[in-house]
Formats: structure tokens, sequence, C-alpha cells
């Protein structure tokens, strides 16, 4: 999978925009907006999913790897982010909104998965979710897409707001909701988690990308 990402973002040469590719050659540095979280940057080491590629890029490119440091995915969208960054390399979902406001080059296919406590009820369909806590941050792209479900479905859901979305697992084994979402690559490693279980996809394919100024 990583091969194949890599090939996708060697096309980034062609988008950046805030400094050209030859300035950013010329320096000898690839600045990259990354949080730090599990499969994206670990907190114990210099590791992940998206800072092994972010460095398999600049390794390729003789660049040296830059990493400034953001916080949350709405840092990714505020006025000015590259002036001092070159590109975001994070599970940024790709959306309609978020298009607007970067270009993107997408390298992954994911789903939306509804994911419970081991033992919750089968949530096959969706109006099973009107009897349920939903947790999701409010700023991000799951609680975009499970408001879109709610109005095509005529549903009303309730809601536990998360901090963040790397917070919305530990609000479920903390009993604040009972579900969240993720995204399937995300969902995917918590099958190791033998208290945790996977459900119905809520959403249609999407895709997650890295993105450059405009």
């Amino acid at each position: 999978m990583k091969k194949a990402a890599l090939l996708a973002l060697l096309l980034l040469g062609t988008l950046f925009a805030a400094r050209s590719w030859d300035e950013i050659a010329a320096s000898k540095e690839l600045r990259v907006g990354i949080r730090v979280r599990e499969g994206v940057l670990s907190p114990e080491k210099n590791s992940g999913f998206h800072y092994d590629l972010a460095r398999a890029f600049a390794k390729k490119h003789g660049l040296t790897l830059k990493l400034v440091i953001k916080g949350t995915l709405n840092d990714y969208f505020a006025d000015g982010l590259f002036k001092d960054v070159d590109v975001v390399c994070d599970n940024v979902t790709v959306l309609p909104e978020r298009a607007e406001k970067m270009n993107f080059v997408e390298f992954l296919p994911i789903k939306q998965i509804l994911v419970t406590k081991k033992g919750h009820i089968p949530l096959t369909t969706l109006s099973r979710l009107a009897d349920e806590t939903i947790i999701v941050a409010k700023d991000s792209s799951y609680y975009v897409e499970i408001q879109k479900r709610e109005k095509e479905a005529n549903l009303v859901f309730k809601y536990h707001f998360s901090a963040t979305t790397a917070d919305q697992v530990a609000d479920l084994k903390g009993e604040k909701g009972t579900v969240t979402i993720l995204d399937s690559n995300l969902a995917a490693e918590l099958l190791l988690q033998s208290d945790l279980a996977l459900h119905k996809a809520v959403s249609a394919k999407q895709s997650i990308g890295w993105g450059v100024d405009k």
C-alpha cells in the first residue's frame, strides 16, 4: 500500500503553490503539516503511516523533512497555513468544502464505519442509530457524513461531541456514548482490540489525501 501511495504522491511536485517545487528543492527542506496521533505520527517515536510516506517522499527528492505539528484538523484550514507548511500529510478525508481550500492528491480509498464496544447489538440499518448516542468530533468529516445520513433517512440522532477525532474511541470506552465512527483504515486497526466491534459503513467510498496550497 505504501508503494502505491508513494507513486500517487509523486504528483505533488506539479501542485505546490505557496512555495514552488523549485523553491522547495533549492531550500533542501520539505515542511509538512502533521498531527501527533496513531497512524499519522506516533507520540512515542517518529513512525506512522503518513510520517513514513512523507519521509520516503522527502528522501527520494533529497530533502530534509521538517515536521510542523498541528493540533486539530481545523488547523489545516486556517488562513495562512501554507506560509510555514508545504504539504499537509495526515488522515484528511477529501470533502468538497475542503477541496475549496486546498488541492488534494487522493491516494487511499476509505469508507466510514460504525464502531461499538463488543457485545453491542448489530447495527445493520441506519434506523437503529435512533436509539444510540453517537460519539463524533463536531469539526470532523464523520459528523458531516452522519448528518447527511440523518437527514436522508428523516431521523433524529443523539450526539456526544468529542474534543477531537482522536478522543472518540476513548469516549466510547468511557461510555460517553454507545457508538462512534471511524475511517475504515483506522477501524481495521481496532480489530486487534478485542473489546471493540465493527458494524455498518455509513458512507459511500471516499478518499484520504494530502493537501497543498491552491
